[in-house]
């Protein structure tokens, strides 16, 4: 079937992720079934409406390609990752990554939006030693799943390994508990707040250097004298 005829099938359709550690299948809901998720308990395949897709032991459905939907005129919108989640993020030319969403210590914030309100990027501190950080389009970045197979790394396989075994031992920790963790932003944070503190200091002494060096000019008591049809000043 074309695309541009079927489309309607996704429109305000939102996917659901089953939360058994031995499936995490997606499932496609509509926008009914969707408002009546409780996001506070945990939702798993069996809760799906949809007879054709409410085992576990049934397989992902088929879903085009994002591109697919752009070109349509269609949008998918990402929903909001809580601070602190456990994520893998999807990077080019290498393997499913753990990291952790965290405050861009310098932005103070760790999610950012477009013009529509929409999730666009979040930032993250990568797992592994040693970490890093960076901020990812929210389209590369799912929940971490405890039953991801390894993948091939050619490069850097050591690192790769080193934050795979992390990532194992965050996956029962709290988000907050995770967030103490995230050691390299803390560190950034730390040398935001300093560069932050040198600014304003040499911005008090800039004043200060102004107020001793350069006084201000006193005003000049000036009276005019009118002589014809003309004035004269004097300065005194």
């Amino acid at each position: 079937m074309d695309f541009s005829m079927e489309n309607n099938m996704y429109v305000n359709k939102v996917w659901v992720q089953c939360e058994n550690d031995s499936c995490l299948k997606w499932r496609l809901l509509s926008s009914e079934d969707a408002a009546k998720v409780d996001h506070n308990e945990p939702w798993y395949c069996y809760m799906n409406t949809d007879s054709r897709h409410n085992e576990c032991s049934i397989s992902e459905e088929d879903f085009p390609e994002e591109s697919q939907f752009h070109q349509s005129g269609f949008k998918i919108v990402y929903s909001q990752l809580p601070l602190g989640s456990l994520v893998l993020v999807k990077l080019q030319n290498w393997p499913s990554w753990p990291g952790i969403l965290c405050p861009d210590p310098f932005k103070g914030k760790y999610v950012t939006y477009d013009l529509d309100g929409n999730v666009e990027q979040y930032h993250i501190e990568f797992l592994g030693d040693p970490h890093s950080r960076s901020w990812i389009n929210a389209t590369f970045v799912e929940h971490y799943s405890i039953t991801l197979k390894p993948g091939k790394c050619k490069n850097k396989k050591k690192w790769y390994i080193s934050a795979r075994q992390e990532a194992c031992r965050l996956y029962g920790y709290s988000p907050e508990q995770r967030l103490e963790m995230c050691h390299l932003s803390k560190q950034d944070k730390s040398k935001a707040d300093g560069k932050v503190a040198l600014v304003a200091k040499k911005r008090r002494g800039m004043q200060y250097h102004r107020k001793q060096c350069c006084p201000l000019k006193k005003k000049r008591n000036r009276t005019f004298v009118s002589v014809g049809r003309f004035r004269q000043e004097y300065v005194r």
